[in-house]
C-alpha cells in the first residue's frame, strides 16, 4: 500500500469513497448536505493536505491534515495539527488501511506541531475505541456541537 499526496484528477473518486464509508459507518444518513462539505475535496485539498491510500492500482483511503487556522481546522491550535475526513473504503475495512493513514498523519505532524488532534462524532463508538488504541487520549475541554444534536468528542495523540 502506498500514502501519498491526492491528485486532482482523484478529487471525486476520493470524495466519493469518503462519503461511501461515513454512510456504511452510520455516521452520515444518505442524503444529508454534509455529504456536499465531504465530497468537496478539490476545496479541501486548496485548504489543507490531502492524502489517499493506494493499494493495487485502487483508492482505499483518505485523510486530510489541517493546519491551526485553516478552513477546516476545528480543534488545533498553536502548535498543533489536525486531521479529519479519515475514510477507508467499506470493502477493504479491516486490513489496517485506517491505522497507517493516521501513522502517515502522526509522521508527518512529528517536528511541526506537539499533538495531533481529532473530533469523533459521539455516536462512533467504533472510532473512539480506534482512536483510543492508537494512543490517543480523550480532550474532553475541547469537545464541540458544531450544529444542534451533532456532538464531537476531541482526543489527541502527543508527538
Amino acid at each position: 500500500m502506498k500514502i501519498r499526496e491526492i491528485t486532482p484528477a482523484e478529487f471525486v473518486a476520493a470524495g466519493d469513497l469518503c462519503v461511501r464509508a461515513y454512510e456504511v459507518g452510520g455516521h452520515l444518513e444518505p442524503g444529508n448536505d454534509y455529504a456536499k462539505t465531504i465530497r468537496n475535496v478539490a476545496h479541501r485539498a486548496e485548504q489543507a493536505l490531502v492524502l489517499v491510500a493506494e493499494l493495487g492500482g485502487q483508492l482505499v483511503g483518505t485523510v486530510t491534515i489541517c493546519a491551526p487556522g485553516s478552513e477546516y481546522a476545528e480543534i488545533c491550535g498553536p502548535g498543533e495539527q489536525e486531521f479529519r475526513f479519515l475514510a477507508v473504503e467499506p470493502a477493504a475495512w479491516g486490513q489496517g488501511i485506517g491505522r497507517r493513514l493516521v501513522a502517515e498523519c502522526v509522521e508527518r505532524g512529528q517536528g511541526l506541531a506537539s499533538q495531533l488532534v481529532i473530533c469523533v462524532i459521539d455516536i462512533n463508538a467504533a472510532g473512539r475505541r480506534f482512536y483510543e488504541k492508537l494512543g490517543f487520549e480523550r480532550l474532553p475541554e475541547r469537545d464541540l456541537e458544531p450544529w444542534p444534536g451533532i456532538n464531537l468528542q476531541a482526543y489527541r495523540k502527543l508527538l
